[in-house]
Order: structure tokens, then C-alpha cells, then sequence
């Protein structure tokens, strides 16, 4: 049985305002939307820091859903993890995912696997290898913009190669390049290349880490991707949100990529998120 990671979110009572359906998102950090319960025996539930989902659950009234003061942690999610899973595991994305600054080269990677790895098969696929650690295949091209970023997918080693789950952070580099106003519509279209490609997996797509100098675009840009995913997920596509909102200005070596521990933020972030996947039924064998 997948272990259930998603966990009751603070509710209040209200009055009567747009509700939100079931199934329909109902919070999360900066949702101005629906807040409220549609039907009895539905809660809403916590999924990450920017998505909270209406869900059939225990018996409620109509709610309010808090969307603030969400707590985030760096510490190993421990007995939580998930096992039982043979992922073929697709990390893509631009010079972070590569793991450019981390001190092994490894990035998020190393400490991702090692959350992973009791209890699963694990095995990262891509085109690039870097890092000191044994499964260092991976899809992060340094500069890459979003648009480049789904060129490389396409390689034999990458979406072709069909990964039942991709952990996907692209964008910074379009900060860099001025052009983060339609970013989020190059991602949108990167997001359909994934599914094109591999109609059964499961796209986990990570907000972006701080920048320096360029972060009012960071903030607009996560914004936007925070809408688009909740917007496909309740379309039906099995795609969710990683926050990386945990780390800070003080995580960065060079006030682009992280530092280690900045990585190992990155590694407890997409874990959860890989766990709820998981829960939802998503991550099948691969193809």
C-alpha cells in the first residue's frame, strides 16, 4: 500500500462564498480562488505549499482553507518513504538539475536517490553524467531556456527512453534572457511534448530557487507556474507541484545555484511530492 502523504490542512468556518468542488483547488500560498467546501464529507486537503485540493474525506461543513504561514523543513522525511516503486527517473532542467556548485557534483541528485532508494528501484536516465555518485545519468544542460530544454528531451536517452516519472525545473534561464513574460506558455507547450512522449508518467514540476538580482520575475513566473499546474492536475493530467520555497538567498553559492545544503533542501522538496505520486497511483512500471 503507497504510504498516504497527504496530511488534513487547518480549516475554519465560514460564510457562504464560492465554493470549491471536489476534486477543485481550494488553497494554497497566493490562491485568491474558491476556499470553501461544495460538498458534505469533503475536506480540503494540503497537497504542497502552493496547492491544496478539495478532497472527498472525513465529514466536514463548509471551510475555509488557511493558505499562509506553511512551514517548511529541510529534514529527512525518514520512515515516510515511499517503497515498492521501480522508477525510471528522468531529471531535466538547466544547470541546477545538472548539479553546477555542488562540491560532488551531484546536486539534488545524490541525496534525492538515497530518500529513495530503501525499498525501490531507482534509476536515473538522461543523456549527461555528472557527480561522484554511480547512478549520475541526468537531462540538465547548463543555459539551457525552456525552449532548448525541450530540444534535449527529445535525445534516445531521454523522453525516449520513457521514464515512468520526470522531475522537471526549467525557467531560469529565460529570467536571464529577459522573456520570462511567456515563459510560462514555453512550458506549457514543454509540458505537452512530456505527455506527448510518455503518456504514463508522472511530470512533478519544481517552482524556481531565488535569484539574485532577477527575483520580482522569479516570484511572477512561480505564480504563473503554480496556476498552470493546478489547472492541468484538474484537468486530469498526473502532474504536480515541488516548492522549492524552502530555500533562501542564503542557500546559493554563487546567488544562482545552490550550495549542498541548498541541494539537500532540493532533495526533501521533490521527495514528498514523488511520495504523493506515488499515493495517487501514478507511478506505474516502467514502460
Amino acid at each position: 500500500m503507497w504510504f498516504n502523504v497527504f496530511v488534513s490542512f487547518v480549516i475554519s468556518s465560514g460564510v457562504a462564498l464560492a465554493q470549491s468542488p471536489v476534486w477543485g483547488q481550494c488553497g494554497g500560498m497566493g490562491w485568491t480562488g474558491r476556499t470553501l467546501i461544495r460538498a458534505p464529507g469533503s475536506t480540503c486537503t494540503f497537497s504542497n505549499n502552493w496547492y491544496s485540493q478539495c478532497l472527498p474525506g472525513a465529514a466536514t461543513t463548509t471551510a475555509t482553507t488557511t493558505t499562509t504561514s506553511i512551514t517548511t523543513t529541510s529534514s529527512a522525511p525518514g520512515s515516510t518513504s515511499t517503497t515498492g516503486l521501480n522508477l525510471r527517473l528522468l531529471p531535466l532542467g538547466d544547470s541546477i538539475t545538472f548539479g553546477l556548485e555542488s562540491s560532488d557534483g551531484n546536486g539534488y541528485r545524490n541525496a534525492l536517490h538515497k530518500l529513495l532508494e530503501p525499498g525501490n528501484t531507482v534509476n536515473f536516465i538522461g543523456s549527461l553524467k555528472a557527480g561522484t555518485m554511480a547512478d549520475n545519468d541526468n537531462e540538465g544542460h547548463s543555459g539551457a531556456t525552456i525552449a532548448q530544454i525541450q530540444q534535449f528531451s527529445t535525445n534516445s536517452a531521454a523522453l525516449p527512453a520513457r521514464p515512468n516519472l520526470v522531475l522537471l525545473m526549467a525557467g531560469t534561464n529565460d529570467v536571464f534572457g529577459g522573456s520570462i513574460s511567456t515563459g510560462p506558455n514555453r512550458l506549457s507547450t514543454l509540458i505537452d511534448s512530456i505527455f506527448s512522449a510518455c503518456p504514463d508518467a508522472a511530470l512533478i514540476v519544481a517552482t524556481l530557487i531565488p535569484l539574485n538580482g532577477g527575483q520580482s520575475s522569479v516570484d511572477t513566473y512561480n505564480q504563473a507556474v503554480t496556476q498552470l499546474v493546478a489547472q492541468r492536475k484538474a484537468a486530469g493530467q498526473h502532474i504536480l507541484l515541488a516548492s522549492m520555497a524552502s530555500i533562501t538567498a542564503g542557500d546559493l553559492a554563487d546567488g544562482v545555484h545552490p550550495n549542498d545544503g541548498g541541494y539537500v533542501k532540493m532533495a526533501n522538496a521533490w521527495f514528498p511530492v514523488i511520495q504523493q505520486a506515488a499515493a495517487n497511483g501514478w507511478i506505474g512500471q516502467p514502460v
